[in-house]
């Protein structure tokens, strides 16, 4: 898979990891498995997560972030935020060819 996780601040899951690859399935395959995502995982506080998602999509630079205290339902809301992104950016250039 083309996904990168970094933990800070807390250790490796596997859950979590397995957790996130689930819910990067569909966005691989509307991408065909091309791009490389970066998916940073920050515990700030005793329980509070901020998740970042970063990835180079035709030449451009999407960026997306999510916060909350329930880790599973931030990256939740940055994987669907960088999938919206990513199919913007390739609507617009079907829309532009």
């Amino acid at each position: 898979m083309t996904i990168h996780l970094t933990f800070n601040n807390f250790g490796n899951s596997d859950a979590v990891t397995e957790h996130i690859q689930e819910m990067f399935e569909e966005l691989l395959k509307i991408t065909d498995n091309k791009y490389r995502f970066h998916v940073r995982l920050n515990k700030e506080h005793d329980q509070h997560y901020h998740v970042g998602i970063t990835c180079n999509f035709l030449s451009k630079h999407l960026v997306t972030a999510s916060d909350g205290s329930n880790l599973y339902k931030v990256v939740g809301r940055a994987i669907e935020s960088i999938k919206t992104q990513v199919l913007r950016k390739a609507r617009k250039l079907r829309c532009v060819s």
